[in-house]
């Protein structure tokens, strides 16, 4: 069964829009004691763990190999962080962000496994989003909003849809007012290499591409073929 979200169109849209930098705002469970319920975590890595997302636009007879070593921009992250701080948020910066499938929750037995991996974070976005917005030369970061401990916290009550929504209506007005002020001190200059991720990364000839995959693809590729 394939995902509902449109994950490619969505970030083929943004593109043709001319966006360069994507902000994502995100409801997430907590995997360390530190990182509590209201505080906002700014994760530096993606574990992908789930299974039935397209995660790429390549494809077709046409192979990109994109590098996602680091698939946050450090540069935006660290806008975004500054941004929270100064909205008077408890921020976090860095951590690793294991992305599930859903709809449901994890079990005891899931949620102590990616702690053992060292995982700090946990939701069901940010993955592939940003490996497509990597492909498609954006930015992307992600202000991931701590609600709840998911269900290895032996004195906390398990993650309830309750629960996520009480925590993320308080937190609003600190991501409204953290998105004001990340607008008002934008660095409009991108300090990255985010806007030159495909150079090195098309394996495929040009002349072996099939004209559709091309034509479908020009909008991101159209500067290198």
């Amino acid at each position: 069964m394939p995902s509902e979200v449109p994950y490619r169109a969505n970030i083929y849209a943004l593109k043709s829009l001319g966006t360069q930098r994507i902000v994502s705002i995100s409801a997430c469970g907590s995997l360390k004691e530190e990182l509590e319920p209201g505080h906002i975590v700014i994760p530096d890595q993606i574990y992908d763990n789930t299974h039935r997302r397209v995660r790429s636009f390549f494809g077709e007879g046409f192979v990109a190999h994109i590098s996602a070593a680091d698939p946050f921009c450090s540069d935006l992250s660290g806008q975004v962080e500054s941004a929270v701080s100064e909205a008077g948020g408890v921020v976090h910066r860095g951590g690793s962000f294991i992305a599930i499938e859903g709809p449901r929750f994890s079990t005891k037995a899931e949620s102590n496994t990616y702690r053992s991996w060292g995982m700090s974070i946990i939701g069901m976005t940010a993955a592939p989003e940003a490996f497509l917005a990597r492909e498609a030369e954006m930015c992307y970061a992600t202000m991931a909003h701590v609600t709840d401990y998911d269900v290895w916290h032996v004195s906390e009550s398990p993650v309830t849809v309750e629960m996520v929504i009480q925590t993320l209506n308080r937190n609003t007005e600190l991501a409204q007012e953290a998105v004001r002020i990340l607008a008002r001190n934008f660095k409009h200059e991108r300090e990255c290499e985010c806007g030159h991720a495909l150079a090195t990364a098309i394996i495929t000839h040009r002349e072996a591409i099939p004209p559709e995959t091309l034509q479908k693809l020009d909008l991101l590729v159209g500067k290198y073929i």
